[in-house]
């Protein structure tokens, strides 16, 4: 995927260099308002989390965490004490901050290649607080519902051997973390720093070609239907009061901006993008199909 992942970016930035000579004024007026959302909305609300749960991903927390919730999750979705963790974990802190902890979960030998594949296909969501306080609707709990039901059904079919770690063996690693405070914190920080570089790149590269829609098309619900599966947050912003079934789609399938900086984050990792696509694309249908039947269907 590296190699279409570098064409495809290649491709759109020629694209986009080339229109922005003709479309300068949009181009700005895109670019204010792209850094305006990162700077007052998801640097508030991303980066404390994505700092607080490297943190306690490398300072030995997390460990804790697995040995007391090990043997429900296991009961549940048979996952390991750590992918349990993960899996929690990814509840609240939504896209791509989900994403970084696994990668970095990985880099730890935490998890292998399969469990990282299979947090991947599972533990994708989007925030809540993108949820309950950017989509102001009345049926906010029922796009949440749809948002999570399927993977909660996915994680229910995964069968992995048992394991468990005693509190033994979770305190240790408190007791003598990967990395000391102050190394831990720098890593933190930088690596967060570096995951907004992708977050604030791709959101600009596909709100630019959402303006090259607005002014290609004059249909307005394709228009926003093409900017939620390349940006679900727009998508999402625009068509909540038109469309919920839809909007659960975008949630869950999360869009091909966040599917590459996923893919730029796991960069060096053999992980199956392909594998990975395919699931987000049976999520978002499945989402789209729940909220529709307990939106419309009157048992």
């Amino acid at each position: 995927m590296k190699r279409y992942n570098y064409i495809v970016t290649l491709t759109l930035i020629t694209f986009l260099t080339v229109f922005s000579f003709f479309h300068m004024f949009t181009i700005v007026q895109v670019s204010r308002e792209v850094i305006d959302i990162v700077f007052n909305n998801l640097l508030p609300s991303l980066l404390p989390f994505m700092i607080l749960t490297s943190l306690c991903l490398n300072l030995g927390i997390l460990d804790i965490f697995s040995y007391l919730i090990q043997k429900p999750f296991y009961q549940l979705f048979s996952l390991t004490p750590m992918m349990s963790s993960l899996y929690f974990v990814s509840f609240f802190c939504g896209y791509p901050t989900n994403i970084k902890l696994i990668k970095e979960a990985y880099e730890l030998s935490y998890i292998n290649l399969e469990e990282l594949q299979h947090l991947l296909h599972i533990a994708s969501f989007s925030s809540l607080s993108f949820i309950f306080v950017s989509l102001k609707t009345s049926d906010t709990l029922t796009l949440f519902i749809s948002h999570l039901l399927p993977s909660l059904l996915f994680a229910l079919f995964y069968k992995h051997e048992k394991k468990y770690i005693s509190f033994h063996d979770a305190v240790s690693k408190l007791k003598q973390p990967h990395l000391s405070f102050v190394k831990a914190f720098k890593k933190s920080i930088i690596s967060s720093l570096y995951a907004f570089i992708f977050i604030l790149g791709y959101m600009l590269i596909f709100q630019f070609i959402g303006s090259f829609l607005e002014e290609t098309f004059q249909c307005d619900i394709l228009i926003d239907i093409l900017k939620g599966i390349m940006e679900f947050s727009s998508g999402s912003l625009h068509l909540i009061s038109r469309n919920l079934p839809i909007v659960a789609f975008f949630l869950s399938f999360s869009g091909l901006s966040v599917m590459m900086q996923a893919d730029n984050l796991l960069e060096d990792i053999p992980y199956s993008f392909t594998k990975y696509f395919f699931v987000r694309l049976f999520h978002g249908i499945c989402s789209a199909l729940i909220c529709f039947f307990l939106l419309y269907i009157d048992l």
